[in-house]
Order: C-alpha cells, then sequence, then structure tokens
C-alpha cells in the first residue's frame, strides 16, 4: 500500500494519472516515436516540463484532463509566418539591414565625419551648469572686456621671446628600497643621468628652457643646492664632490632662497635637519622651452620628447640605474601620447573575450553558422548604436568608459543568443501544426526571457544617463541604447537565421556530411547501450536477490521518491534505455537535481545557510555604511603602471609641487557668472561661454568704499576659531592669515607717501577710504608732473578712488614692480572711458580718471586641492557662502551682485557630491524597479518579493566589498554601484521563472525542478559573462582593470547567493499552489465583481493533503472529477499499464 502522500493531487490537470491512462496504441505510438531530446546546455533558459515525446501521447495530440480538449496551438505570428515561408527571402532582407549599417559607418569615415569622436586625453568630470563653474569661469574672464588698461612695469625682467616659457616639464622620480637617496653613490648617480639628459642631441640648440636669459637651464633638483647655483646666499652652496651632504640640505631650509625650493625634491613629513636624512626619493624637472622658432612649436615639443626624452628615461631606467634606483617619468605631452596608444591597445583585449565568446558559443550550438552570425549580429547592434548616438542623438563625446560597454555587450549578447536558439531547440519537444507556429512559440518564450533580462540591464544604463557629468552621462546612455538595439536586432535577425539553419543550411550539411556522422554516433550509441544494459542487469538482479525476490520483467522497479516525475515512472522498466536526454547525461544537472537538492533541502542546511548569508550581508553593509567619497585625482594608468606610480608620487609624494597646491577663494564685485548657453555640452570640447560684467557695480561712492573696508578689517582681524573653520591659511613667517585685501595695502602706502613727499603734498591731506572728491582734486593739482589739471574731469566723475588705486599700483606712475603690484594687479581692473581717461604728463603708456570695473579679495587656504574630500570641503564651501551672503545684505545696491568662487575646487566638491547622489539613486532605482519586474515576469508577489531581497543582499555584499578593496566613491565606483543590480538580477530571475512556471503545486518539487531545468543554465551565463571580463585584467587602464573586477565580483557573488541563499528561501518560505498568484487573485476579483448574485456550485475532488495545491500559476483550475473507477485497467495489457495500475491502487 502506497503512503496517502503520492496520491496528491491526483485529480489536477497535467497530473501523472493522466499520462499513465493512455490507450495501449497510444502508448506503443508514444514509444515508436519517441523524439531525441538534442538540448545541450543553456546560457540563460530552460523550459520545465519538457519531458513528453511526440505522437499520439504527445501534449498536442491526447486528451487534456477533465474536459477531453486538445491542446490549441496560439495563432502564428505575422512576422514568423513570413520567415517560415520565406527563409531565404527573410534573411537576406534582415542581412541587409546589418549590411546597411556596416557601409554607412564605413562611408562616414571615409568621407571625414568624425563618428568615433575619442577622447582618451582628457577626463571631462566638471558641472557645466553649476553656479560653482559658470562663477569660477567669469572671475577667470575678468580681464576681456574692451577699453582694458593694462599696467605697464619699467624695468621688470622680461622672458626672452624664443624659450623664455615653459613648454611643458618632464618631471623625473627616483626611489630605492633602503631610504638613502641622498648618500653620496646615489647623487653621483643623479647627476650622471640629469647629465645625459642634459646632453640629448638638439636640446640645447631648439628646445632647452632659456627663461630671461640666453643660457640653457639645467634640469631643477635637489642637485642645483650642490653646484653653486645659489651660492650667493650661502657658500655652503658649494659642494660638488657631496662631502658636506647633511650640512648643504639643513642649510637650505633656513635660507629664504632656497627653503621653498628644497620643499620640491623632499619627501612629505622629511625633516633635514634631524641628522638622520631617511629618505626614499626625490626627483628632478626637465624644462622644455616655448615658444620655438618655426611653426607647430607644440607638436615639435611633442616629437622631440616621445622620439628623443622618453627613449633617453628608458635608457637610463634600463642599464645605468638597473638595480641600483627606480626611476618613473611623466610629463603633459608624454601622457597625453601614450594614454591613446594604451587606450587602443586595451580595446584590442575585446578581441580575446570575442574569441572566447565565440569558442564558447560555438560548442554551446555545435553550429559554425548560428556563432557567425550572433556573433555577427552583436558587433553590428554595436555599430548602429554609435550611428544614434553619434548621428541622432548627437554627442561628441567617446571616451574610457565606452571601451568598457564593447565587453559588457559580448556577454549580453552572447546570453541572449544562446535563450533564442535554445528555446528553438526545447521547442522540437512539441509537434506543431507548421514550423510557423513552432518558430512562433519559440519567438514568444524567448521575447519575454530577453525583454526581463535586457530591461533591468538597461535601465541600470540609463540610470547613469541621469548625470549630469559628461562621461557618466554619456557611458550610461550609449550602453543602455546598445543593449536595447542588441535586443532589437536578436528579435528581428536571429529568428530568420536559424529558420534558413533548420530548413536549407543543416539538412545540406546532413546530406553532405550526415553519413560519417551518423556512423560515428551509431557505434559510439551501441556500445553505451550495451554497457548501460549490463549494468541495469547486473543492479537489477543484485536488488532483487537481495530483498528475497527474482529479477523479473513484469516486476518493474518503483522510484522512491513520491515527487517522481510521470515521465521517471514511464521509463522505470527493464528495458536497457539508452540515456538521450540531456538531463539524464549531464553530471553537473544530476548533481544539482538530486545531491545538491538533498543538501539544501536537509533541515539543518535550511536553518544555517540563511543565517550565513545574512550574516556575511550585514558585514558588508556595515562595511558598505564605511564607503567614503574619493578626494584624490583620477587615476588613469593602474598603479603598477610607470605613469600610475609617477602620478601619484606627483600629486602626493612631496613637499610641495610646481602647481598650485592648495586653493584659494576670491571674493568678487563687478563680474557677472559666465552665460553657457552657447555650449554643446555633449562635447568634451571645452567651452568658455559668454562673459559678462555688471553694470550696477559702483565702488566709488562712500558706502561702497566703507562697506569693502568694512569686509577687510573684518576679515584681517577675525578669531582664530572663525579663520579655522574657514581653513584661512597662516603666514609662517609673520603668522598673519594670508588675505590679499587692497583697502589695508592701499591706505599704508599713500599714508606713507604724504608723510614722505614733503612739501609736494599739503599737511594733513588724506587719501584714505572713502576717497572723496576734494581730497583727490588736492591730491592731483599737488603733483602736476603727473595729472593734468583736475578742473578738466567731467563734472560728473565720480571714480575718485580709482585715482588712488592707479597711484598706488603703478609706484606713483614710475612703473617699478612692487610687491603690492604682483600681489593685487589681477584683482583690481580698469577701463578706459571715452573723453575722461587721460595720460599721465610723465609716460605715453599710464593713465588715470578710469572706471573700476571689477573688485576682488583674494584669500588663501589651507585647502589642498588634491586632497579635499567632500564630507570636509561642504561645510567649508557652505561656510563661505553664508559669510558672503550676510556681508551682501550689509552692502548698498551697487554692490548686491557679488559672489565668491575658487578655481575648480568648490565645482570639483559639487562633483564629488554629485558621484555619491548618483550611485545612492542608481541603487534605489535599480531595487525599486527591480520588485515590480520580478513580480510582473514570475506573475507572483512572493517569489518577486524574496527574488527582490536576494537581489539586495547581493547588491549590499558587491558595495561593502568596495572599501575592503582599499577603493573609494569615485568616478568608476559610482557607475559600478548604479549597474550592481542590473548585472545580479539576471539569475535570480531566471530561477524564480523556473520555479514559478513548474507544473507542481509543491514547493519542493517546485525548487527540484527550478534547479534541474536552469542551473546549468545560469551555470552557463555566468561563465560567458565572468569570461568575458576577465580580460579587462589586462587592461592597464584603470578604469577597464577595475570593472573588470568589479563585473567578476558581481557574477560570484550574485551566483552563489542564487543557488544557496535563495534556493534556501524558495525552500523555506516558496509559495505553494496558487500562494501569491496574479493570476489567481485577478480571477477572485473577477468573480466577485461579475457574480455579485450567481452562486458557482462545485463538486469538492477527494483529494489529500492540501486542498489548495490543485491548481498552480497560469493554469485554469482543474474540474472536478469523480472517483477513479479502477475498472478502467481491467482491460489494458500489462507492461506500463500494469505499472500504473500498481501505483494507483489504493
Amino acid at each position: 500500500m502506497e503512503s496517502p502522500d503520492f496520491f496528491i493531487n491526483l485529480e489536477s490537470k497535467q497530473s501523472f494519472t493522466e499520462k499513465c491512462l493512455i490507450e495501449p496504441e497510444q502508448r506503443k505510438t508514444k514509444k515508436k516515436g519517441k523524439l531525441k531530446n538534442i538540448k545541450k546546455t543553456s546560457s540563460k533558459v530552460g523550459v520545465a516540463g519538457y519531458k513528453e515525446s511526440k505522437g499520439k501521447g504527445s501534449p498536442e495530440n491526447r486528451p487534456q484532463s477533465g474536459n477531453g480538449k486538445k491542446k490549441v496551438h496560439k495563432k502564428p505570428l505575422l512576422y514568423c509566418r513570413f520567415i517560415s515561408n520565406y527563409p531565404w527571402c527573410a534573411f537576406f532582407l534582415a542581412s541587409s539591414f546589418h549590411l546597411t549599417v556596416i557601409i554607412a559607418t564605413v562611408s562616414l569615415v571615409f568621407t571625414g565625419y568624425d563618428l568615433f569622436p575619442i577622447e582618451f586625453k582628457t577626463m571631462p568630470l566638471i558641472l557645466y551648469e553649476d553656479n560653482t563653474r559658470t562663477q569660477d569661469l567669469g572671475w577667470r574672464s575678468k580681464d576681456e572686456y574692451s577699453g582694458k588698461l593694462w599696467r605697464s612695469l619699467i624695468g621688470a625682467t622680461q622672458p626672452s621671446y624664443y624659450n623664455g616659457f615653459v613648454g611643458d616639464i618632464v618631471e623625473v622620480f627616483l626611489e630605492v628600497p633602503n631610504y638613502d637617496i641622498f648618500s653620496r653613490e646615489n647623487l653621483e648617480l643623479i647627476r650622471e643621468a640629469e647629465e645625459r639628459m642634459f646632453n640629448i642631441r638638439f636640446y640645447q640648440v631648439f628646445f632647452c628652457y632659456v627663461g630671461s636669459g640666453s643660457e640653457c637651464h639645467k634640469p631643477s633638483s635637489i642637485l642645483r643646492l650642490f653646484d653653486g647655483t645659489f651660492n650667493d646666499s650661502s657658500a655652503t652652496f658649494y659642494d660638488p664632490t657631496f662631502s658636506n651632504i647633511h650640512g648643504v640640505l639643513c642649510e637650505a631650509t633656513s635660507q629664504n632662497a632656497t627653503k621653498d625650493y628644497v620643499k620640491y625634491f623632499i619627501e612629505q613629513g622629511l625633516d633635514l635637519c634631524d641628522g638622520v636624512l631617511r629618505s626614499s626619493k626625490t626627483r628632478f624637472f626637465y624644462k622644455l622651452g616655448w615658444p620655438l622658432r618655426g611653426s607647430n612649436d607644440k607638436d615639435r615639443i611633442e616629437t622631440f620628447s616621445v622620439s628623443s626624452v622618453k627613449p633617453e628615461l628608458e635608457n637610463i631606467r634600463d642599464h645605468l640605474m638597473s638595480g641600483k634606483m627606480s626611476l618613473y617619468y611623466i610629463s603633459t605631452l608624454l601622457f597625453d601620447h601614450d594614454v591613446v596608444i594604451q587606450a587602443l591597445k586595451d580595446m584590442l583585449l575585446a578581441v580575446g573575450s570575442f574569441l572566447f565568446i565565440f569558442i564558447f558559443m560555438w560548442i554551446q550550438t555545435a553550429s559554425f553558422w548560428i556563432t557567425f552570425l550572433g556573433i555577427f549580429s552583436i558587433l553590428t547592434s554595436f555599430l548602429l548604436t554609435n550611428l544614434i548616438y553619434r548621428c541622432v542623438l548627437g554627442y561628441e563625446y567617446f571616451g574610457f568608459f565606452h571601451v568598457i560597454s564593447m565587453f559588457i555587450i559580448l556577454g549580453i549578447g552572447a546570453d541572449d543568443v544562446f535563450i533564442f536558439y535554445d528555446t528553438w531547440r526545447l521547442t522540437g519537444h512539441t509537434i506543431y501544426p507548421s514550423k510557423a507556429h513552432r518558430l512562433s512559440d519559440c519567438y514568444r518564450k524567448a521575447a519575454k526571457t530577453t525583454f526581463v533580462t535586457s530591461l533591468t540591464t538597461m535601465t541600470a544604463f540609463l540610470v547613469s544617463g541621469l548625470s549630469p557629468l559628461l562621461p557618466v552621462c554619456t557611458f550610461g546612455i550609449f550602453s543602455g541604447i546598445l543593449v536595447f538595439v542588441n535586443y532589437l536586432c536578436d528579435l528581428l535577425y536571429f529568428p530568420t537565421v536559424i529558420m534558413l539553419y533548420s530548413q536549407k543550411v543543416k539538412p545540406l550539411f546532413d546530406k553532405v556530411c550526415g553519413p560519417c556522422v551518423k556512423t560515428c554516433k551509431r557505434k559510439k550509441s551501441n556500445k553505451n547501450v550495451t554497457n548501460e544494459a549490463h549494468n541495469l542487469d547486473h543492479n537489477k538482479t543484485s536488488s532483487d536477490m537481495g530483498n528475497g525476490h527474482l529479477p523479473s520483467k513484469s516486476s518493474p522497479k518503483r522510484p522512491t521518491s513520491s515527487n517522481s516525475s510521470c515521465f521517471d515512472i514511464q521509463n522505470t522498466t527493464m528495458t536497457p534505455r539508452t540515456k538521450t536526454h540531456f538531463e539524464d547525461r549531464n553530471r553537473i544537472v544530476l548533481f544539482l537535481k538530486n545531491g545538491f537538492y538533498d543538501f539544501m533541502t536537509r533541515r539543518a542546511v535550511r536553518v544555517i545557510v540563511p543565517l550565513l548569508f545574512l550574516a556575511a550581508s550585514s558585514f558588508f553593509i556595515w562595511s558598505a555604511s564605511k564607503l567614503e567619497p574619493d578626494s584624490q585625482q583620477l587615476q588613469i594608468y593602474r598603479s603598477s603602471h610607470n605613469y600610475g606610480k609617477a602620478s601619484r608620487m606627483h600629486y602626493y609624494g612631496f613637499e610641495r609641487s610646481f602647481q598650485e597646491e592648495y586653493a584659494s577663494v576670491y571674493l568678487t564685485w563687478g563680474v557677472k557668472r559666465k552665460d553657457l548657453s552657447s555650449c554643446n555640452f555633449k562635447s568634451a570640447t571645452f567651452c568658455d561661454g559668454e562673459a559678462g560684467w555688471d553694470d550696477t557695480f559702483n565702488p566709488n561712492t562712500p558706502e561702497a568704499q566703507e562697506a569693502l573696508k568694512n569686509l577687510c578689517n573684518r576679515l584681517e582681524t577675525m578669531s582664530a576659531e572663525e579663520a579655522d573653520s574657514l581653513k584661512i591659511k597662516r603666514n609662517a613667517i609673520t603668522e598673519k592669515l594670508e588675505i590679499s585685501c587692497f583697502t589695508t595695502a592701499y591706505e599704508s602706502y599713500v599714508e606713507n607717501k604724504i608723510s614722505s613727499s614733503g612739501a609736494v603734498l599739503p599737511t594733513g591731506l588724506s587719501m584714505n577710504i572713502p576717497v572723496n572728491a576734494g581730497n583727490a582734486s588736492i591730491f592731483m593739482d599737488a603733483q602736476p608732473s603727473i595729472y593734468y589739471s583736475s578742473s578738466t574731469l567731467p563734472a560728473d566723475f565720480d571714480g575718485y578712488m580709482g585715482i588712488g588705486v592707479s597711484y598706488w599700483l603703478s609706484d606713483s606712475y614710475t612703473g617699478n614692480p612692487s610687491d603690492d603690484y604682483y600681489l593685487y594687479n589681477n584683482l583690481l581692473g580698469e577701463q578706459n572711458i571715452d573723453g575722461t581717461t587721460q595720460r599721465t604728463r610723465n609716460s605715453a603708456n599710464m593713465y588715470y580718471a578710469s572706471k573700476l570695473k571689477y573688485v576682488g579679495i583674494r584669500i588663501n587656504t589651507t585647502m589642498n586641492t588634491y586632497k579635499l574630500g567632500y564630507p570636509e570641503g561642504k561645510p567649508v564651501y557652505q561656510r563661505w557662502e553664508s559669510l558672503m551672503s550676510e556681508e551682501l545684505r550689509k552692502m548698498p545696491d551697487t554692490m548686491k551682485n557679488g559672489f565668491q568662487c575658487s578655481t575648480n575646487t568648490w565645482n570639483w566638491i559639487k562633483v564629488q557630491e554629485s558621484l555619491a547622489d548618483s550611485a545612492v539613486q542608481g541603487v534605489i532605482v535599480g531595487l525599486c524597479l527591480a520588485l515590480p519586474i520580478l513580480i510582473l515576469t514570475t506573475l507572483n508577489v512572493v517569489i518577486g518579493f524574496l527574488a527582490t531581497v536576494t537581489i539586495g543582499l547581493v547588491t549590499s555584499c558587491v558595495i561593502g566589498i568596495i572599501p575592503l578593496a582599499g577603493w573609494k566613491l569615485g568616478v568608476l565606483e559610482s557607475l559600478n554601484m548604479c549597474m550592481v543590480v542590473g548585472l545580479s538580477v539576471d539569475y535570480v530571475v531566471h530561477l524564480a521563472e523556473a520555479y514559478a512556471t513548474c507544473p507542481s503545486p509543491h514547493r519542493m518539487d517546485r525548487v527540484r525542478t527550478m534547479l534541474e531545468s536552469m542551473g546549468l543554465s545560469v551555470l552557463s551565463g555566468a561563465i560567458t559573462t565572468f569570461g568575458a571580463a576577465s580580460f579587462m585584467l589586462f587592461s592597464q587602464i584603470q578604469f577597464q582593470y577595475q570593472f573588470g573586477i568589479f563585473v567578476m565580483s558581481t557574477i560570484s557573488i550574485s551566483l552563489l547567493f542564487s543557488f544557496f541563499a535563495f534556493t534556501t528561501f524558495m525552500s523555506i518560505f516558496g509559495p505553494q499552489g496558487d500562494t501569491g498568484s496574479l493570476i489567481a487573485f485577478g480571477k477572485w476579483i473577477k468573480s466577485k465583481c461579475c457574480s455579485k448574485n450567481e452562486e458557482i456550485s462545485s463538486t469538492p475532488s477527494p483529494t489529500f493533503g492540501d486542498q489548495r495545491a490543485t491548481t498552480f500559476i497560469g493554469i485554469d483550475p482543474a474540474p472536478a472529477a469523480a472517483p477513479i473507477d479502477m475498472s478502467f485497467l481491467r482491460g489494458q495489457s500489462r507492461g506500463n499499464s500494469s505499472h500504473c495500475s500498481e501505483r494507483l491502487r489504493l
């Protein structure tokens, strides 16, 4: 007597009872017409329940449960009918479209159209329309107005016209492992390297830097302290034999001429006077002059650097310093040249991914035709996407991130091809009225599966398209379009490929090569059948004799599991059977549905595994909470590359840099924010916009002068606490705040001039702020050698403060360069007024009675431009904004339009904030969209919710890895966080769909079917994406290398959570029967709305166990059935019918 559990759902439709109660003639036909299953490894698709055979007993022809109706196939799609009827025509039409895309691309390239606007030299991470950017650009363009008065200098040293300016600097870094870089041996080695660089052919003739003299400057290095360059400051600075190294370096820190100079060549935190001198690195600067004699000077400098300077540096590194000292180098021109070449080299790694996908797809499909045209479609979709991106949308930027999309689409496109082709093969288990019906069925199923995966991935990319940063935005838009175009190409082109292959190509191949292939297969099949028959007879005999029974054909071996499928029951006879089904032959599938399933459904495992994954997720969530914005400069090369090491040393290795390392804040009046409305924000080309000036600005009124003076007094006398909160820098010698506010310096100068002028200027005259018309007139009339009579000025002239400012900055119109001139000349701008402005009597190049066009105050801060992070910098920015707003409220209307700005600093803080917001936004949007998509895909709320929870845990783990790997929230990390949901959803969604479509109403049956039908498919899909991404590990560009690690980590974590966490969740909480079903809920709503006055009568069916399990998702509930009459079996022949009778006996 069988256990009652065996008879649960005995009367439910599609139950094994129906499959067992088949007429003998049908069964014989079914046995003869059994279709050989040719299913192979699937990338992402598997169809549960495809174990029926062709023939009269197939699902199409045998009576359905309860009502005796045959299965009615849906009407074939019009497109599928066309393909089926005209395969050659459909194929050539679809191929013509792809060829048209290729021809259009090649034609545009040959006509000179910039179809691929590659830009690898810069990474425009700029918020163009943010106030921090427009204010910064406005202040930079403050001198672009017409009538600008340039203050002339007399006696100032000017650079030579040729080679007098620096065209490029080659920065050479030297490092030793034993912290004795300043030893005598190492200094002599550095001197030899500098001499070899200085004596490069043509350097001293054409390319050296001469400054204001006529002789070439030697490289700037620590050696200039020993060769007498600074001998005027101290005799100590001449030690050519390096006999007093410690004394020279310590002396350099105390001399004004050298104390700043030496900081360029010593590492951070090194004390040159402590007597130890433990330092591992130094550097020297090799300068190239500009402009050169002749034309194309920049190109000539780049050619010289690439062809002469770089080879010599590498020769010194590989021979002179080999084994003694490490050498790294970097320069702007060399970097720009090499980064383009390196990016193109790394793009060739996509060839490796291409070959991997090609070979894997060939193995999967066993068809070169399918593989070649599938890859052809993927590559064509990339070209079509670029045409849309470039020509339709008008984007003119193709950077590092766009290269990553090439690797992504290879994996995604290959998976879509696998899905369609595997679905086509699986439909071969069913008899269709026509090829068009079969293709339509395949089309519907594949379109649904690929739509879900493509939609989630496309959404993840398009979320990045909302970013205001050009590289992030364009990458998201390009990749999102690419996924969508690839999806359309797969649906429109690949059906023609499959149909032509099925109807024309494969029959031709079988006709030509078929006999040889069949002979080989027949020999192998006969050998397998003989071995299986021998093993089966031996095992059966041993089993029966062990139980006290003799072997008999009429005593079939019964399955031991109550949830064995009907297919298994019908084939458990003593007749030897060849394992034609892939699931019966593949060890991985057998392991997943047996060993792995048995392990995962154990009670202890179902308790321990969720706890372990929840604990791991909690740890990674805690780690993710420690993620900080990346305040460092963007790293283009990997840290192991020459430029990666040199770049890090340049920004963070030394006390000072030739570039301005500390940010300055400007309080400005008279200029407007830049108008960037005419700029093309779809291009990386620098757009300066249109400058503007505030016509209402007038600093000459007494109220405006007093307001400026009060502001300067506040800044200069503010408390130490407030100064620290604003990050204002103090002078190392005077301990005063480094604030360049002109009022104090101006008043000090004019007071000294008046007091020391003797009888020239009247006693008691004051030109202090506020300057009025009376004092200014007396001041002018008292100096007739400079000014004409004040009566010559117009009656409405009020720019008397400008008269005092011009007198001050020109040093009484002598033109002598003073400290005040260099400090304040760029903070005060003057404009010529037609009919008012006059030349001075003593100089034809100096003027007075002009208009003050703009006024600025400069404050030096302690904020390091290369290290300022968003958490630290944003509060400082907000404090400066508050201070400026507070002061503007106190000022008159003519001064209300001022603003504060900083060169790139505030905008960089906003960029970091934008990256953090984009990352959080991407994760939230991804998870919020994943829940409805999964619910609609599975048509079950419970399954969709559990799948979303699993995806959320995967996302938290991937994000938690970022700080554990030592990374911070930079540009690439923000992109990764936006895409993590889209990349991790694929495997979970396919397992969830397999669970939802399983015919069995029982939870454990669905879990087993889920693993059996989709386990290998999910594993294969992970292999393709993982393999394609692995080639990015060989890239020298940091973005591609880091993205490869991210994709591989995401795939690995997603695979673990899919197989272990999600399987466990479904075995514990997975819905049974109609639980959570949207279809069942919709029918319930419909019955309530349409049948309020009707009573639905139904005869309950005799069931065992949970009656709710008699229906399942997507199938109408089985009609009520009368108790089964066992006499129905009496007339049946023995064999399989006797086996069914034995299984049905109560």
